[in-house]
């Protein structure tokens, strides 16, 4: 996907305690990047996590693909784009396109699948219309069913 693809992008400073021996972002900092920028969209489209709790849903990462293209480096800023690109009953999946800014290499994807569970059963629910209807206006993505 190119970066055009996503309406939402988050940036942040690789920080030196995120590095490996070898002088790179360790691998497994590229998911906390991915949480960060997730927990930041929401936040953006008028749905933060805490009202996400507040309506008595929670949201558990189930399945997530990382493809790695390029090292991000020490002190490097990382642009992090990210979208919601479709819902399935109680699922929805996040795109994930992560760019070094100063150089644009293309460092990472991501391709994660959420599940909305009610937050204390744990049990999965159809993803609900307030969270359907923010991402329909926000990605301006007509094909998103509100309901």
């Amino acid at each position: 996907m190119a970066r055009e693809d996503f309406r939402y992008k988050s940036e942040f400073r690789v920080r030196f305690g995120e590095t490996d021996l070898q002088g790179v972002v360790f691998n497994a900092n590229y998911l906390l990047y991915t949480d960060t920028t997730q927990l930041d969209y929401f936040r953006r489209i008028g749905v933060p996590y805490n009202e996400v709790r507040r309506q008595g849903h929670d949201i558990y990462l189930v399945d997530t693909r990382l493809q790695f293209h390029a090292p991000a480096r020490f002190d490097e800023v990382i642009e992090s784009f990210t979208r919601i690109s479709g819902f399935g009953n109680s699922s929805l999946q996040m795109d994930f396109e992560m760019y070094e800014k100063e150089s644009g290499r293309h460092l990472a994807t991501c391709l994660a699948t959420y599940v909305i569970v009610d937050e204390k059963t744990g049990r999965p629910l159809r993803a609900p219309a307030y969270l359907r209807a923010a991402v329909r206006d926000f990605e301006e993505n007509s094909a998103i069913e509100p309901e």
